[in-house]
């Protein structure tokens, strides 16, 4: 394989998102059985990534500031976003993101790392270090696949 960096560029749209407690327990689905999501990875080292329910409720408005405190803290429990830098690791295969923005204001200024493995357009991925998650630690795994250029991302 050539540079991780060049496998890595380009948009992908996620298939699957799931936790794995670190004590081995079952493994659940934080976003649902179904979730969409995008992740880029751009030549000039910034990545974004945006993950949802598939089918979010809707507010009563488009005015999203004149919404109640229980919808928005609703609809944060179902969303995961952040974006910044990202640098790569060609001997471990990680993805290391230096997060700048992101939904859970915890984690700007944090870094993150993912292990990386591909099969054809898929790209898999797994926290290298445990999260916190519903009270407890965590490994996320994301299944991704490539969009191609040409192709327009369905919702």
């Amino acid at each position: 394989m050539g540079s991780l960096k060049n496998e890595i560029i380009g948009t992908w749209k996620l298939l699957s998102y799931i936790e794995v407690p670190v004590g081995g327990e079952e493994y659940v689905f934080p976003i649902g059985t179904n979730p969409k999501g995008i992740l880029i990875f751009s030549p000039d080292g910034y990545m974004s990534v945006q993950i949802s329910v598939k089918n979010p409720i809707k507010y009563d408005t488009e005015d999203r500031l004149s919404q109640t405190d229980q919808k928005i803290a609703a609809r944060s429990k179902e969303y995961i976003a952040f974006t910044g830098k990202y640098s790569i690791d060609n001997v471990l295969c990680h993805v290391i993101y230096h997060i700048d923005t992101s939904l859970n204001p915890n984690w700007e200024g944090v870094t993150q790392v993912r292990k990386l493995d591909f099969e054809a357009d898929i790209l898999y991925q797994k926290s290298v270090e445990p999260i916190s998650s519903n009270g407890q630690m965590v490994h996320a795994y994301m299944t991704w696949q490539r969009v191609p250029k040409s192709v327009e991302i369905e919702s």
